[in-house]
């Protein structure tokens, strides 16, 4: 972290009324070590012991694709972990930033917040999706709660943020 960040992180983390969700990286590293293992078991029961040495096979197709799963989760995670996503939420205002840009939506630009309906059993995250829609975008912003630090309070927020909206402008339902 340079200075200016610091600066800006440091302006962000001190506003009270603002709270930061930041992507969730734990499923990353999660599949990079369980594709890992899977890669080093195969390998381990498909070489050969030789006078106390191993020979690995690395041409075999499998040990091929697991290691290009492994390699393409490495660089996911780390280009996921370079961009540094996360959501604020505001009081009257949602921020999506990452280390390049952000974008603001104040509550005048916001149309509707629909929270979609608990699961019956909950095997990831309560919520599956929110959907926002924006005055001035035809399309949908979609959210998954589950991708983000916080889950149930990044929820909260949004619903805080979606009876505000109610309440300035009737016409919203």
């Amino acid at each position: 972290m340079n200075a200016s960040e610091t600066l800006e992180y440091t302006a962000r983390s001190q506003n009270p009324t603002e709270r930061e969700f930041p992507l969730r990286m734990d499923f990353y590293w999660q599949a990079i070590a369980v594709y890992a293992l899977a890669l080093i078991g195969y390998a381990l029961v498909r070489g050969t012991f030789w006078d106390g040495s191993i020979t690995l096979t690395l041409q075999d197709p499998i040990v091929i694709v697991l290691g290009a799963l492994v390699l393409g989760s490495c660089v996911w995670s780390l280009a996921n972990w370079f961009m540094r996503r996360s959501i604020i939420v505001g009081e009257t205002y949602l921020r999506f930033a990452n280390r390049f840009r952000t974008r603001t939506f104040h509550q005048n630009d916001i149309d509707i917040i629909s929270i979609g309906k608990q699961k019956m059993l909950k095997v990831r995250g309560a919520h599956k999706v929110v959907k926002i829609r924006l005055c001035s975008r035809r399309r949908l912003l979609r959210v998954r709660p589950s991708l983000y630090d916080r889950e149930q309070e990044l929820v909260q927020a949004l619903i805080v943020l979606k009876r505000r909206l109610s309440v300035n402008s009737p016409s919203n339902n």
